[in-house]
């Protein structure tokens, strides 16, 4: 996780996921990057930590920047209030062509659904391995669901963000279970 300070703007969890269980909620934030020109999203990343909310409501993006954040703020609220909606934040455009088919890939899964890493390399042609590691390296978490990507073995997850125990996974868990997709997660 990236600290705080490399990000244009920074948002509390409960900022924009009230339900979300308090201890994701101390120990997670969220870092949002758009392009100089403000025309698209970089970057929503996981921070490692709380932000304060007092200083995160009095800080401000200056310039172009600025309506493309405050949008992904509301389309995060939007989607943590109803799953099934759809991001329509404008991207940045994936820097290999093998990231943007995954990230097509992605992008059309629905929510509340799954697929294994050995499906998703099937699909895109490619290794189990490589998938993992593009997904690792996924810099829009929640608007290109990387979290629906679970191991092939029954109820088991075993990585998110390029971490395989944690806090990450506990969130990775929270995430697809308020998507209802049907894992028994906490078993």
């Amino acid at each position: 996780m990236k600290p705080a300070a490399e990000f244009d703007a920074t948002l509390a969890l409960t900022d924009v996921a009230p339900g979300c269980p308090a201890n994701l909620a101390r120990q997670i934030s969220l870092g949002l990057r758009g392009t100089p020109e403000g025309d698209a999203l970089c970057e929503l990343v996981f921070i490692a930590g709380a932000v304060d909310q007092a200083a995160a409501a009095k800080a401000t993006v200056c310039g172009a920047r600025e309506p493309l954040l405050e949008n992904t703020r509301q389309q995060l609220i939007a989607w943590f209030k109803d799953p099934s909606f759809r991001f329509s934040v404008p991207l940045a455009k994936p820097p290999t062509a093998f990231q943007a088919r995954l990230r097509e890939s992605l992008l059309a899964m629905p929510s509340g659904t799954t697929c294994t890493y050995g499906e998703l390399a099937k699909q895109l042609q490619s290794a189990p391995r490589a998938i993992g590691q593009a997904l690792g390296s996924n810099s829009l978490p929640l608007i290109v669901p990387c979290h629906r990507v679970i191991s092939a073995g029954k109820n088991r997850l075993t990585g998110f963000n390029h971490t395989s125990d944690g806090v990450m996974l506990e969130l990775k868990a929270w995430l697809l279970a308020r998507e209802a997709t049907g894992l028994n997660l906490y078993a």
